[in-house]
């Protein structure tokens, strides 16, 4: 697995939304079904369809019976998971890496169902070109893990392919529904260079760099139609990733942080430090809150009240089994009206073989998840639902 960038100057936020609120800033709407038919999430896919959460330790969080259990993908010790799941509703997607010498490594695509079985090849690299899907990290130090980026629209799912560790032009591949391989798509006009910077009325928009300037364009999949939507000073401005059509900037500089709304263009400021010296970086937002953290010791969390524009301390802290330690309890993800929250760490001694066929043994700490109402959480309110946990061996 790969990090993915710990800058805070360009940490990607994915503006999500806890269950119950408007319509305008939900997570990805599903279809609408009919009895008999598959129900399947539309636009830019999220690691939770509602009812299930897939953390970044691979474990499936199910609320409809409480339980945590280990995700188990398909796949051979010749692949290492690289971009991490996300799912329609019906199926989950994500991508792996070879771990053979750099000539031979490729990297595969795969199409699973919610429990990871039965895993399909829908896309595979050639050996030694570092073409690898395309994903990005949802909510800052939250949940720092690469996601792939996939989005679903007319009967079928639509990625990125982009070389490994570069900012390329990215390739197009569409898997319709009951298709075994992804296909390339090919536009009249090749893609500019860019990188993946957020969705915006079910279409993924991009990031280019122009004389020191970042422009944002929309891309329209089924045709290859790019719309400009704006364009900042790329060298004041750091990236935050786009969420229904609204891009939260922040100035590395004063660390002022505002909104833009890239439909109509207009801006407005949410927060000005008034310390020069007390800077809060954005992590996420959800519902009507953001999450902000002043970075230098001590650590402090503060939620944004979106509406009046009131700052106040997160103090939510999880503990640790071993020493009693204490962690920042971050909203992962929403399902329903609450968050899905890691609020403790146990302790766990494992066992394996080395390659020598050695016996190992280490310490590592479980993590302990939770549901707690999303009221409750921007209230530092530690009322928490935990999971079950359920290992079916």
């Amino acid at each position: 697995m790969k990090a993915v960038k710990r800058l805070l100057a360009s940490a990607l936020v994915l503006l999500m939304v806890g269950c119950g609120q408007s319509a305008e800033s939900a997570p990805p709407a599903a279809s609408t079904v009919t009895e008999g038919q598959e129900q399947r999430m539309e636009g830019l896919l999220t690691a939770w369809d509602g009812q299930r959460y897939y953390t970044k330790e691979n474990v499936i969080c199910d609320s409809a019976d409480m339980t945590a259990r280990p995700l188990k993908l398909s796949g051979t010790v010749q692949e290492l998971l690289e971009g991490y799941p996300v799912t329609d509703g019906q199926f989950l997607y994500y991508s792996t890496a070879s771990v053979w010498e750099e000539a031979q490594r490729r990297g595969q695509m795969w199409r699973s169902n919610l429990d990871g079985t039965e895993a399909e090849l829908i896309w595979q690299g050639e050996p030694g070109t570092r073409e690898m899907p395309l994903g990005a990290s949802l909510n800052g130090w939250s949940d720092n893990i690469l996601r792939l980026t996939v989005f679903r629209q007319q009967g079928a799912v639509w990625f990125f392919i982009g070389k490994e560790g570069w900012i390329t032009s990215p390739q197009v591949f569409r898997c319709e529904d009951g298709q075994a391989a992804a296909q390339p798509v090919e536009y009249p006009e090749p893609l500019p260079v860019a990188e993946f910077a957020g969705e915006m009325d079910g279409q993924p928009v991009f990031r280019s760099f122009r004389e020191e300037s970042s422009v944002y364009w929309q891309l329209e999949l089924a045709t290859g139609a790019i719309r400009e939507l704006a364009v900042f000073p790329g060298l004041v401005y750091s990236n935050l990733l786009i969420r229904d059509g609204m891009l939260y900037l922040q100035d590395t500089e004063s660390g002022e942080l505002s909104v833009v709304d890239l439909a109509s263009g207009e801006r407005r400021v949410l927060w000005s430090p008034e310390d020069p010296e007390k800077k809060l970086w954005l992590q996420y937002v959800w519902g009507d809150h953001a999450f902000l953290i002043y970075d230098k010791r001590p650590i402090r969390c503060y939620s944004l009240d979106l509406n009046d524009g009131s700052v106040t301390e997160v103090t939510l802290r999880g503990s640790r089994e071993s020493d009693g330690g204490e962690f920042v309890v971050y909203a992962r993800a929403p399902l329903g009206d609450c968050y899905v929250v890691v609020y403790r760490r146990g302790d766990r001694t494992s066992l394996a073989m080395n390659s020598l066929g050695e016996p190992m043994q280490w310490q590592d700490e479980p993590v302990k998840y939770a549901l707690i109402e999303a009221e409750d959480y921007w209230n530092n309110v530690p009322e928490y639902r935990p999971f079950t946990w359920v290992d079916d061996g």
